[in-house]
């Protein structure tokens, strides 16, 4: 009967063992930081100064950004690319360098989807294709507001998607008579990619 009562309190332990081993293995997975590449192409509306004429708001953009842990509700990015359009008879395009904020509501209980909020905040260097007056200068603030998403292909792999407003103050120049806030800055503007995640989902 002690042997049975013995045999019974080991096997309880050796379970206890095991459940608690697993425990702090999914607690340390849900501590593991990770770095999510993106790269997406996307298009917006265009506007020229205080005029109204311009064209489509269109190209690509590579980001990176880093959670600390699985459970965080904050991330913290890098974003680049290249992005213009044309206005006035002038090609306009900057290469961007922005911060990223991303916040993480956590309302969602789909696993195979993580939605966020980013906000952009940086500076982009400016370049004209044809019509460059010499009192301008091409670079400008950005600055945006956008809701995201995406969707784990696999648990390497995601689709990527934002929405929102980016303002892109490019070729400024305080001393023309006719646009003296600047010649072109996005708008509304939608952007979908891929995403390649360093860690575990």
């Amino acid at each position: 009967m002690k042997t049975i009562n013995i045999s019974a309190l080991l096997i309880l332990l050796l379970l206890i063992m095991n459940t608690t081993a697993q425990e702090s293995a999914s607690s340390i997975e849900d501590k593991s930081e990770s770095i999510i590449f993106n790269g997406s192409f996307g298009m917006g509306t265009f506007a020229a100064g205080e005029n109204l004429g311009g064209s489509a708001f269109v190209g690509g953009s590579l980001s990176a950004d880093w959670k600390p842990n699985a459970n965080a509700v904050f991330s913290y990015g890098l974003e680049t690319g290249l992005l213009g359009g044309e206005t006035q008879g002038s090609t306009i395009y900057g290469i961007p360098a922005v911060f990223r904020l991303g916040w993480y509501p956590g309302f969602n209980k789909n696993d195979k989807i993580d939605y966020f909020v980013l906000l952009k905040t940086g500076w982009a260097f400016g370049i004209w294709g044809s019509h460059l007056e010499k009192e301008s200068n091409p670079n400008g603030i950005v600055g945006g507001l956008n809701f995201g998403g995406r969707y784990y292909l696999t648990p390497l792999l995601d689709v990527y998607a934002e929405l929102g407003y980016n303002y892109y103050g490019l070729a400024r120049s305080h001393n023309h008579p006719e646009y003296p806030l600047g010649y072109g800055s996005g708008k509304i503007y939608a952007s979908v990619g891929l995403s390649l995640k360093l860690g575990k989902h």
